[in-house]
Protein backbone atom coordinates (compact mmCIF):
# COMPACT_ATOMS: atom_id res chain seq x y z
CA UNK A 1 0.00 0.00 0.00
CA UNK A 2 1.04 3.64 -0.80
CA UNK A 3 1.56 6.20 1.86
CA UNK A 4 -1.82 7.83 0.81
CA UNK A 5 -3.70 4.51 1.71
CA UNK A 6 -2.10 4.50 4.98
CA UNK A 7 -3.12 7.60 6.08
CA UNK A 8 -6.19 7.13 5.11
CA UNK A 9 -7.13 4.16 6.68
CA UNK A 10 -5.70 5.71 9.61
CA UNK A 11 -8.16 8.49 9.70
CA UNK A 12 -10.50 5.62 9.32
CA UNK A 13 -9.34 3.89 12.28
CA UNK A 14 -9.14 6.81 14.53
CA UNK A 15 -13.14 7.93 13.15
CA UNK A 16 -14.43 4.39 14.08
CA UNK A 17 -12.52 4.35 17.78
CA UNK A 18 -13.92 7.86 18.42
CA UNK A 19 -17.58 6.84 17.12
CA UNK A 20 -17.43 3.35 19.80
CA UNK A 21 -16.02 5.75 22.36
CA UNK A 22 -18.52 8.40 22.39
CA UNK A 23 -21.29 5.74 22.06
CA UNK A 24 -23.77 6.38 24.74
CA UNK A 25 -22.64 9.85 25.72
CA UNK A 26 -23.67 11.97 22.69
CA UNK A 27 -26.55 11.15 20.21
CA UNK A 28 -26.36 9.16 16.69
CA UNK A 29 -27.27 12.54 15.10
CA UNK A 30 -24.01 13.45 16.60
CA UNK A 31 -22.09 10.34 15.75
CA UNK A 32 -23.50 10.88 12.12
CA UNK A 33 -21.33 14.37 11.70
CA UNK A 34 -18.34 12.50 13.56
CA UNK A 35 -18.65 10.22 10.50
CA UNK A 36 -18.47 12.60 7.98
CA UNK A 37 -15.77 14.30 9.13
CA UNK A 38 -14.14 11.34 8.85
CA UNK A 39 -15.12 10.63 5.25
CA UNK A 40 -13.99 13.95 4.28
CA UNK A 41 -10.86 13.74 6.23
CA UNK A 42 -9.75 10.19 4.66
CA UNK A 43 -11.14 11.34 0.88
CA UNK A 44 -8.68 13.72 0.72
CA UNK A 45 -5.78 10.76 0.53
CA UNK A 46 -7.94 8.35 -1.48
CA UNK A 47 -9.37 7.73 -5.08
CA UNK A 48 -13.04 8.92 -5.45
CA UNK A 49 -14.40 5.39 -6.47
CA UNK A 50 -12.21 4.03 -3.27
CA UNK A 51 -13.59 7.52 -1.20
CA UNK A 52 -17.41 6.90 -2.28
CA UNK A 53 -16.64 2.50 -1.27
CA UNK A 54 -15.09 3.49 1.71
CA UNK A 55 -17.89 6.09 2.91
CA UNK A 56 -20.88 3.02 1.57
CA UNK A 57 -18.98 0.74 3.76
CA UNK A 58 -19.02 2.89 6.67
CA UNK A 59 -22.60 3.89 6.57
CA UNK A 60 -23.51 0.36 5.97
CA UNK A 61 -21.44 -0.54 9.58
CA UNK A 62 -22.70 2.41 11.33
CA UNK A 63 -26.34 1.33 10.55
CA UNK A 64 -25.20 -1.99 12.12
CA UNK A 65 -23.47 -1.73 15.24
CA UNK A 66 -25.39 2.09 16.40
CA UNK A 67 -28.40 2.16 15.05
CA UNK A 68 -31.42 0.32 16.24
CA UNK A 69 -32.32 -2.83 16.35
CA UNK A 70 -28.61 -2.78 16.28
CA UNK A 71 -26.86 -5.73 14.82
CA UNK A 72 -29.51 -5.62 12.11
CA UNK A 73 -30.10 -3.39 8.97
CA UNK A 74 -33.53 -3.07 9.63
CA UNK A 75 -34.44 1.38 10.96
CA UNK A 76 -37.15 2.87 12.34
CA UNK A 77 -38.62 4.66 8.57
CA UNK A 78 -39.79 7.82 10.72
CA UNK A 79 -36.49 8.38 12.85
CA UNK A 80 -33.26 6.63 11.23
CA UNK A 81 -34.06 5.95 7.48
CA UNK A 82 -33.55 9.74 6.34
CA UNK A 83 -30.32 10.02 9.16
CA UNK A 84 -28.67 6.84 7.13
CA UNK A 85 -29.66 8.33 3.48
CA UNK A 86 -28.27 11.52 4.00
CA UNK A 87 -25.37 10.53 6.12
CA UNK A 88 -24.69 8.28 2.79
CA UNK A 89 -25.66 11.05 0.29
CA UNK A 90 -23.18 13.89 2.16
CA UNK A 91 -20.58 11.50 2.53
CA UNK A 92 -20.73 10.30 -1.06
CA UNK A 93 -21.19 14.00 -2.10
CA UNK A 94 -18.34 15.29 -0.17
CA UNK A 95 -15.76 12.20 -0.89
CA UNK A 96 -16.17 13.04 -4.82
CA UNK A 97 -15.90 16.93 -4.15
CA UNK A 98 -12.63 16.36 -1.94
CA UNK A 99 -10.53 13.63 -4.67
CA UNK A 100 -11.36 16.30 -6.94
CA UNK A 101 -10.59 18.92 -5.05
CA UNK A 102 -6.97 16.88 -4.26
CA UNK A 103 -6.44 16.43 -7.85
CA UNK A 104 -6.94 19.55 -9.04
CA UNK A 105 -4.09 20.98 -6.01
CA UNK A 106 -1.85 17.94 -7.38
CA UNK A 107 -2.35 19.04 -11.12
CA UNK A 108 -1.53 22.10 -9.98
CA UNK A 109 1.20 21.47 -8.09
CA UNK A 110 2.42 19.07 -11.09
CA UNK A 111 1.78 22.13 -13.53
CA UNK A 112 3.72 24.34 -11.35
CA UNK A 113 6.82 22.16 -11.18
CA UNK A 114 6.74 21.61 -14.97
CA UNK A 115 6.25 25.30 -15.27
CA UNK A 116 9.54 26.02 -12.74
CA UNK A 117 11.50 22.66 -14.89
CA UNK A 118 11.09 24.77 -18.01
CA UNK A 119 11.89 27.99 -16.88
CA UNK A 120 15.15 26.23 -14.87
CA UNK A 121 15.91 24.24 -18.18
CA UNK A 122 15.24 27.31 -20.33
CA UNK A 123 17.55 29.57 -18.38
CA UNK A 124 20.43 26.53 -18.10
CA UNK A 125 20.56 26.77 -22.30
CA UNK A 126 20.50 30.08 -22.58
CA UNK A 127 23.38 31.01 -20.62
CA UNK A 128 25.19 28.06 -22.46
CA UNK A 129 27.95 29.43 -24.88
CA UNK A 130 27.86 26.69 -27.13
CA UNK A 131 25.51 23.71 -28.70
CA UNK A 132 27.87 21.37 -26.67
CA UNK A 133 26.83 22.80 -23.63
CA UNK A 134 23.45 23.28 -23.93
CA UNK A 135 23.44 19.47 -24.83
CA UNK A 136 24.75 18.49 -21.80
CA UNK A 137 23.23 21.16 -19.46
CA UNK A 138 19.83 19.46 -21.02
CA UNK A 139 21.33 15.72 -20.61
CA UNK A 140 21.89 16.66 -17.01
CA UNK A 141 18.84 17.80 -15.99
CA UNK A 142 16.48 15.85 -17.61
CA UNK A 143 18.15 12.37 -16.04
CA UNK A 144 17.81 14.15 -12.51
CA UNK A 145 14.50 14.67 -13.39
CA UNK A 146 13.70 11.68 -14.88
CA UNK A 147 15.71 9.04 -13.15
CA UNK A 148 15.68 7.22 -16.92
CA UNK A 149 18.17 7.42 -18.87
CA UNK A 150 18.48 10.26 -21.72
CA UNK A 151 20.18 10.57 -25.00
CA UNK A 152 20.10 13.07 -27.53
CA UNK A 153 21.15 13.17 -31.15
CA UNK A 154 21.91 16.66 -33.55
CA UNK A 155 21.65 17.06 -36.76
CA UNK A 156 21.96 14.20 -38.58
CA UNK A 157 23.55 12.32 -36.30
CA UNK A 158 22.09 8.58 -35.20
CA UNK A 159 22.73 5.66 -33.29
CA UNK A 160 25.05 2.81 -34.29
CA UNK A 161 22.52 -0.34 -35.69
CA UNK A 162 23.55 -2.41 -32.26
CA UNK A 163 22.08 0.09 -30.24
CA UNK A 164 19.92 -0.45 -27.70
CA UNK A 165 17.49 2.71 -28.96
CA UNK A 166 18.07 2.25 -32.68
CA UNK A 167 15.07 0.66 -33.26
CA UNK A 168 12.97 3.36 -31.20
CA UNK A 169 15.12 5.59 -33.17
CA UNK A 170 14.23 4.40 -36.22
CA UNK A 171 10.93 4.03 -35.80
CA UNK A 172 10.26 7.58 -35.38
CA UNK A 173 12.11 8.81 -38.11
CA UNK A 174 9.48 6.43 -40.28
CA UNK A 175 6.58 7.77 -38.87
CA UNK A 176 7.98 11.70 -38.34
CA UNK A 177 6.72 12.08 -35.00
CA UNK A 178 6.41 10.78 -31.47
CA UNK A 179 6.68 6.99 -30.62
CA UNK A 180 6.78 5.33 -27.21
CA UNK A 181 4.28 4.76 -24.32
CA UNK A 182 1.06 7.01 -24.59
CA UNK A 183 1.95 8.07 -28.35
CA UNK A 184 -0.41 5.44 -29.60
CA UNK A 185 2.73 4.22 -31.99
CA UNK A 186 4.57 1.36 -31.24
CA UNK A 187 3.85 1.30 -27.60
CA UNK A 188 5.53 -1.89 -27.23
CA UNK A 189 8.77 -0.10 -26.71
CA UNK A 190 10.23 0.40 -23.41
CA UNK A 191 11.81 4.41 -24.83
CA UNK A 192 9.59 7.49 -25.20
CA UNK A 193 11.53 8.82 -28.16
CA UNK A 194 10.28 12.40 -29.71
CA UNK A 195 11.48 14.98 -32.38
CA UNK A 196 13.55 18.13 -31.74
CA UNK A 197 11.35 20.75 -33.88
CA UNK A 198 12.34 23.94 -34.23
CA UNK A 199 9.07 25.61 -35.53
CA UNK A 200 8.76 22.93 -38.53
CA UNK A 201 12.27 21.93 -39.06
CA UNK A 202 13.06 18.65 -36.98
CA UNK A 203 16.72 19.55 -35.50
CA UNK A 204 17.36 16.40 -33.51
CA UNK A 205 15.68 13.44 -31.81
CA UNK A 206 14.89 13.21 -28.24
CA UNK A 207 14.88 9.86 -26.03
CA UNK A 208 13.98 9.26 -22.41
CA UNK A 209 14.82 5.27 -21.63
CA UNK A 210 14.59 2.61 -22.12
CA UNK A 211 13.25 1.57 -18.54
CA UNK A 212 11.65 -1.58 -17.42
CA UNK A 213 9.55 0.54 -15.06
CA UNK A 214 5.87 1.19 -17.04
CA UNK A 215 4.28 3.79 -13.74
CA UNK A 216 6.91 6.09 -14.87
CA UNK A 217 5.18 7.00 -17.92
CA UNK A 218 2.41 8.09 -15.46
CA UNK A 219 4.55 10.29 -14.09
CA UNK A 220 5.96 11.73 -17.80
CA UNK A 221 3.14 11.61 -20.16
CA UNK A 222 4.21 12.66 -23.69
CA UNK A 223 2.69 16.07 -23.14
CA UNK A 224 5.16 16.78 -20.88
CA UNK A 225 8.03 15.89 -22.98
CA UNK A 226 7.15 17.22 -25.67
CA UNK A 227 7.17 20.50 -23.66
CA UNK A 228 10.54 20.28 -23.11
CA UNK A 229 11.93 18.73 -26.18
CA UNK A 230 10.41 21.89 -27.95
CA UNK A 231 11.95 24.37 -25.33
CA UNK A 232 15.88 22.38 -25.65
CA UNK A 233 14.93 22.54 -30.10
CA UNK A 234 14.04 25.98 -30.15
CA UNK A 235 16.83 26.97 -27.78
CA UNK A 236 19.50 24.58 -29.36
CA UNK A 237 18.21 26.02 -33.02
CA UNK A 238 18.46 29.59 -31.70
CA UNK A 239 22.03 29.33 -30.15
CA UNK A 240 22.99 27.82 -33.73
CA UNK A 241 21.29 30.32 -35.86
CA UNK A 242 23.04 32.95 -33.71
CA UNK A 243 26.55 31.40 -33.74
CA UNK A 244 26.42 30.96 -37.30
CA UNK A 245 25.82 34.59 -38.15
CA UNK A 246 28.18 35.67 -36.08
CA UNK A 247 30.32 33.49 -37.85
CA UNK A 248 29.63 34.29 -41.03
CA UNK A 249 29.93 38.24 -40.11
CA UNK A 250 33.47 37.36 -38.37
CA UNK A 251 34.17 35.77 -41.89
CA UNK A 252 33.16 38.34 -43.85
CA UNK A 253 34.84 40.82 -41.84
CA UNK A 254 38.28 39.40 -41.90
CA UNK A 255 37.47 38.85 -45.59
CA UNK A 256 36.64 42.27 -46.75
CA UNK A 257 40.07 43.09 -44.50
CA UNK A 258 41.83 40.81 -46.19
CA UNK A 259 41.00 41.49 -49.47
CA UNK A 260 41.16 45.47 -48.95
CA UNK A 261 44.72 44.96 -47.80
CA UNK A 262 45.99 42.46 -50.59
CA UNK A 263 44.65 45.14 -53.02
CA UNK A 264 46.23 48.01 -52.10
CA UNK A 265 49.87 46.17 -51.95
CA UNK A 266 49.40 45.05 -55.02
CA UNK A 267 48.33 47.99 -57.02
CA UNK A 268 51.35 49.93 -54.75
CA UNK A 269 53.72 47.68 -56.19
CA UNK A 270 53.12 47.07 -59.62
CA UNK A 271 54.44 51.38 -60.50
CA UNK A 272 58.01 50.57 -58.46
CA UNK A 273 58.21 47.46 -60.04
CA UNK A 274 57.31 48.53 -63.40
CA UNK A 275 60.10 51.43 -62.89
CA UNK A 276 62.48 48.85 -61.37
CA UNK A 277 62.39 46.89 -64.55
CA UNK A 278 62.24 49.43 -67.23
CA UNK A 279 65.34 51.01 -65.92
CA UNK A 280 67.16 47.54 -65.62
CA UNK A 281 66.26 46.64 -68.93
CA UNK A 282 67.97 50.37 -70.78
CA UNK A 283 70.82 49.43 -68.26
CA UNK A 284 71.21 45.86 -69.70
CA UNK A 285 70.96 47.05 -73.13
CA UNK A 286 73.63 49.67 -72.47
CA UNK A 287 76.43 48.08 -70.62
CA UNK A 288 78.44 45.52 -71.62
CA UNK A 289 80.56 44.74 -68.57
CA UNK A 290 79.85 41.32 -67.06
CA UNK A 291 79.70 42.13 -63.61
CA UNK A 292 77.00 44.31 -64.46
CA UNK A 293 74.91 41.93 -66.91
CA UNK A 294 74.87 39.14 -64.24
CA UNK A 295 73.60 42.04 -61.55
CA UNK A 296 71.07 43.21 -63.98
CA UNK A 297 69.37 39.94 -64.67
CA UNK A 298 69.59 38.95 -60.79
CA UNK A 299 67.64 42.08 -60.50
CA UNK A 300 65.01 41.26 -63.28
CA UNK A 301 64.57 37.52 -62.02
CA UNK A 302 63.51 39.00 -58.80
CA UNK A 303 61.44 41.44 -60.54
CA UNK A 304 59.80 38.90 -63.09
CA UNK A 305 59.33 36.66 -59.35
CA UNK A 306 57.81 40.10 -57.33
CA UNK A 307 55.67 40.75 -60.55
CA UNK A 308 54.11 37.04 -60.08
CA UNK A 309 53.60 37.33 -56.74
CA UNK A 310 51.67 41.01 -56.78
CA UNK A 311 49.47 39.47 -59.77
CA UNK A 312 48.28 36.58 -58.19
CA UNK A 313 47.83 38.73 -54.85
CA UNK A 314 45.85 41.29 -56.94
CA UNK A 315 43.77 38.36 -58.51
CA UNK A 316 42.92 36.48 -55.61
CA UNK A 317 41.45 39.64 -54.59
CA UNK A 318 39.85 40.37 -57.27
CA UNK A 319 38.34 36.86 -57.70
CA UNK A 320 37.12 36.89 -53.83
CA UNK A 321 35.81 40.37 -54.10
CA UNK A 322 33.62 40.16 -57.30
CA UNK A 323 35.00 43.64 -58.36
CA UNK A 324 34.94 42.95 -61.87
CA UNK A 325 33.09 40.39 -64.43
CA UNK A 326 34.90 37.76 -66.07
CA UNK A 327 35.21 38.29 -69.67
CA UNK A 328 34.55 34.97 -71.07
CA UNK A 329 35.15 34.14 -75.63
CA UNK A 330 35.65 31.22 -76.72
CA UNK A 331 39.14 30.31 -77.35
CA UNK A 332 41.48 27.24 -79.12
CA UNK A 333 43.11 25.26 -76.35
CA UNK A 334 46.31 25.35 -78.48
CA UNK A 335 46.68 28.84 -78.59
CA UNK A 336 46.15 29.40 -74.69
CA UNK A 337 48.85 26.18 -74.38
CA UNK A 338 51.11 28.44 -76.78
CA UNK A 339 51.16 31.13 -74.40
CA UNK A 340 51.99 29.82 -71.50
CA UNK A 341 54.63 27.98 -72.91
CA UNK A 342 56.32 31.06 -74.78
CA UNK A 343 56.47 33.01 -71.17
CA UNK A 344 57.74 29.91 -70.01
CA UNK A 345 60.57 29.60 -72.31
CA UNK A 346 61.14 32.69 -71.83
CA UNK A 347 61.66 32.73 -67.69
CA UNK A 348 63.43 29.06 -67.71
CA UNK A 349 65.39 28.99 -71.46
CA UNK A 350 67.43 26.29 -69.74
CA UNK A 351 64.17 23.78 -68.58
CA UNK A 352 62.68 21.35 -71.14
CA UNK A 353 58.93 21.11 -70.86
CA UNK A 354 57.11 17.93 -73.07
CA UNK A 355 53.56 19.23 -74.61
CA UNK A 356 51.29 16.76 -76.07
CA UNK A 357 48.36 19.18 -76.94
CA UNK A 358 46.07 17.66 -79.72
CA UNK A 359 44.89 19.60 -82.67
CA UNK A 360 41.13 18.35 -82.67
CA UNK A 361 40.30 19.41 -79.35
CA UNK A 362 37.16 21.51 -78.96
CA UNK A 363 36.94 25.98 -78.34
CA UNK A 364 36.72 26.37 -74.11
CA UNK A 365 34.40 29.04 -73.61
CA UNK A 366 37.08 30.90 -70.33
CA UNK A 367 38.50 34.41 -69.52
CA UNK A 368 41.39 33.62 -71.65
CA UNK A 369 43.70 35.56 -69.06
CA UNK A 370 43.03 33.64 -65.86
CA UNK A 371 43.44 30.60 -67.44
CA UNK A 372 47.16 31.23 -69.04
CA UNK A 373 47.59 32.57 -65.17
CA UNK A 374 46.37 29.57 -64.07
CA UNK A 375 48.16 26.85 -66.22
CA UNK A 376 51.36 29.49 -65.95
CA UNK A 377 51.30 29.09 -62.51
CA UNK A 378 50.87 25.11 -62.60
CA UNK A 379 53.76 25.46 -64.97
CA UNK A 380 56.13 27.32 -62.57
CA UNK A 381 54.93 25.14 -59.60
CA UNK A 382 56.14 21.82 -61.30
CA UNK A 383 59.40 23.69 -62.38
CA UNK A 384 60.11 24.84 -58.96
CA UNK A 385 59.71 22.11 -57.45
CA UNK A 386 61.15 19.58 -59.90
CA UNK A 387 65.10 19.03 -60.40
CA UNK A 388 66.34 20.96 -63.37
CA UNK A 389 67.59 18.20 -64.74
CA UNK A 390 63.88 16.61 -64.97
CA UNK A 391 60.83 17.05 -67.84
CA UNK A 392 57.65 18.81 -66.64
CA UNK A 393 55.08 17.84 -68.79
CA UNK A 394 51.42 19.71 -70.22
CA UNK A 395 49.13 16.92 -71.60
CA UNK A 396 45.69 18.04 -72.89
CA UNK A 397 43.43 15.40 -73.73
CA UNK A 398 39.58 14.37 -74.53
CA UNK A 399 38.12 13.07 -71.21
CA UNK A 400 34.18 11.78 -71.52
CA UNK A 401 33.74 15.35 -73.68
CA UNK A 402 35.88 17.45 -71.18
CA UNK A 403 38.97 19.05 -71.84
CA UNK A 404 41.96 18.00 -69.62
CA UNK A 405 44.95 19.35 -68.68
CA UNK A 406 47.33 17.74 -67.01
CA UNK A 407 50.57 19.11 -65.16
CA UNK A 408 53.35 16.60 -64.52
CA UNK A 409 56.39 16.86 -62.40
CA UNK A 410 59.04 14.54 -60.91
CA UNK A 411 59.24 16.69 -57.51
CA UNK A 412 59.21 16.07 -54.09
CA UNK A 413 55.52 14.85 -54.17
CA UNK A 414 52.56 15.84 -51.58
CA UNK A 415 51.38 13.56 -49.19
CA UNK A 416 47.73 12.81 -49.10
CA UNK A 417 46.85 14.53 -46.07
CA UNK A 418 47.95 17.59 -47.86
CA UNK A 419 46.41 17.62 -51.54
CA UNK A 420 44.09 19.36 -50.37
CA UNK A 421 45.10 22.13 -47.66
CA UNK A 422 47.70 22.87 -50.61
CA UNK A 423 45.11 24.86 -51.92
CA UNK A 424 44.14 27.41 -49.17
CA UNK A 425 45.67 30.64 -49.10
CA UNK A 426 49.09 30.65 -47.15
CA UNK A 427 49.46 27.47 -46.98
CA UNK A 428 52.74 25.29 -48.46
CA UNK A 429 53.69 21.01 -48.20
CA UNK A 430 54.88 20.83 -44.37
CA UNK A 431 57.33 23.59 -44.14
CA UNK A 432 58.17 22.37 -40.54
CA UNK A 433 59.47 19.17 -41.50
CA UNK A 434 61.36 20.12 -45.34
CA UNK A 435 62.40 23.89 -44.84
CA UNK A 436 62.45 26.53 -47.07
CA UNK A 437 64.01 24.69 -50.20
CA UNK A 438 63.48 21.51 -51.93
CA UNK A 439 66.57 20.68 -54.31
CA UNK A 440 69.72 22.35 -53.81
CA UNK A 441 69.66 24.12 -57.91
CA UNK A 442 66.26 25.25 -56.96
CA UNK A 443 64.97 27.85 -54.64
CA UNK A 444 61.62 27.25 -52.70
CA UNK A 445 60.43 31.18 -52.81
CA UNK A 446 56.48 32.44 -52.54
CA UNK A 447 53.77 33.02 -49.88
CA UNK A 448 51.27 29.68 -50.86
CA UNK A 449 48.76 31.98 -53.11
CA UNK A 450 50.01 30.28 -56.34
CA UNK A 451 47.88 26.97 -56.24
CA UNK A 452 45.06 29.18 -54.16
CA UNK A 453 44.59 31.44 -57.06
CA UNK A 454 44.50 28.11 -59.05
CA UNK A 455 41.99 26.57 -57.33
CA UNK A 456 39.66 30.31 -57.14
CA UNK A 457 40.06 30.58 -60.88
CA UNK A 458 39.18 27.02 -61.71
CA UNK A 459 35.92 27.47 -58.94
CA UNK A 460 34.72 30.82 -61.42
CA UNK A 461 34.90 28.14 -64.36
CA UNK A 462 33.09 25.47 -62.43
CA UNK A 463 36.02 23.52 -63.09
CA UNK A 464 37.54 20.91 -61.21
CA UNK A 465 41.46 20.95 -59.71
CA UNK A 466 42.87 18.71 -57.72
CA UNK A 467 46.25 16.57 -57.61
CA UNK A 468 47.00 12.98 -57.94
CA UNK A 469 50.29 11.14 -57.46
CA UNK A 470 52.12 10.07 -60.29
CA UNK A 471 53.38 6.71 -60.69
CA UNK A 472 57.41 6.78 -60.77
CA UNK A 473 57.89 9.55 -58.57
CA UNK A 474 56.12 13.23 -58.17
CA UNK A 475 53.20 15.13 -58.71
CA UNK A 476 50.59 15.17 -61.50
CA UNK A 477 47.74 18.13 -61.37
CA UNK A 478 44.73 18.10 -62.99
CA UNK A 479 42.45 20.57 -64.68
CA UNK A 480 39.23 19.41 -65.67
CA UNK A 481 36.27 21.69 -67.34
CA UNK A 482 33.01 20.74 -68.16
CA UNK A 483 32.31 19.48 -71.40
CA UNK A 484 31.10 22.89 -73.11
CA UNK A 485 28.12 23.25 -76.65
CA UNK A 486 30.35 24.24 -79.16
CA UNK A 487 29.15 27.63 -80.88
CA UNK A 488 27.95 27.38 -84.47
CA UNK A 489 29.58 28.80 -86.99
CA UNK A 490 27.55 32.01 -88.98
CA UNK A 491 26.21 30.90 -92.02
CA UNK A 492 27.39 33.14 -95.42
CA UNK A 493 24.61 34.43 -97.67
CA UNK A 494 26.15 33.49 -101.33
CA UNK A 495 24.71 36.22 -103.74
Amino acid sequence: MSTSSWLALLIWVITAGAIVTLDGWVTLGNLALMLVLGSTLASYWMTASASVLASAVAVALFNWFLVTPRYTFHVQLDQDLLLLATLLGTSTLISMLTSRLRRHAQDQSEHARQAERLQQLGSRLQHASSVIEQVQAAHDLLHEWTGMPVTLWLGHAAPEPIHSLYRAWQASQQEQGAVGPGTGRHADLNALVVPLRAGVMRIGTFALGPTDNGEVWNRWPIERVQALARLIADEVHRLQSSLQAREAQDRLQAQQLRNTLLAAISHDYRTPLATITGAASSLQVNNNDAGVQTALRTILEETEHLHRMTSNTLQMARLDTLEAPLHFSWESVEELCGVVLASTRRRHPERQIEAIVPTDLPLLHCDPVLVVQLLDNLIENALRYSPSHQIVGLHVRLEDGCVQFDVLDRGIGIPDAWRDKVFDPFRRVLPEMRGDTSFADSARRGMGLGLALCRAIANAHHARLWIEAREGGGTVICLRFTSQEQPTAPVEEIE
